[in-house]
């Protein structure tokens, strides 16, 4: 196997997916001449326009989500969607119009597949997390102050903006980022 296509295999699905889905959603935008050249004649401009806001939205999603290691599994459910979106798309386009029969969206199809299934193996070895609080989920202490005007946070649960841990002190005003200051209940 060819030494980059085997890195290729083995980065995160979210990264490439995303720079795949960024480059399928702004190269149309910036070249539609190639892009008609290639599929032929596009009769309503502004879905292609659509579909490629779309397309590069979760694309710069995914890799937002994965320099920041931040790919939860609601994105991975995210990238498999639009992933087997876009292969019905590109399947059904290519079997249903002999005009814009182009070897294009065969490849672009087997693409979608590959980025699909690499996305639903990533999604099974997620690690399962279970909150280990006894409070219920309606209770408004879980989301919000808690007992005494106290915020519902463990020490160590949130990481600051450098991605470090930060560790939150008991009764320390300090502690707290200025967007969310302690609520008092009177």
């Amino acid at each position: 196997m060819n030494r980059r296509l085997g890195s290729l295999f083995r980065r995160d699905p979210a990264e490439v997916q995303g720079a795949y889905f960024l480059l399928k959603g702004l190269w149309p935008l910036l070249q539609p001449e190639r892009v008609t050249r290639r599929i032929g004649p596009v009769r309503e401009g502004w879905l292609m326009k659509t579909v490629c806001g779309l397309a590069g939205t979760v694309g710069a999603t995914l890799l937002t989500a994965h320099r920041n290691g931040r790919v939860t599994p609601e994105l991975r459910n995210l990238g498999m969607g639009s992933a087997l979106a876009l292969l019905l798309v590109d399947v059904s386009t290519y079997a249903t119009n002999r005009a814009r029969r182009a070897p294009l969206f065969l490849g672009d199809a087997a693409i979608q597949a590959a980025l699909l299934v690499a996305q639903w193996r990533a999604w099974r070895r997620m690690p399962v997390v279970i909150d280990a609080r006894t409070t219920s989920l309606n209770a408004p202490s879980r989301y919000g102050a808690g007992e005494h005007g106290r915020w519902n946070i463990l020490p160590g649960e949130t990481r600051d903006a450098a991605g470090r841990r930060d560790i939150v002190a008991e009764g320390s005003m300090a502690s707290f980022p200025a967007s969310d200051p302690p609520s008092y209940m009177g």
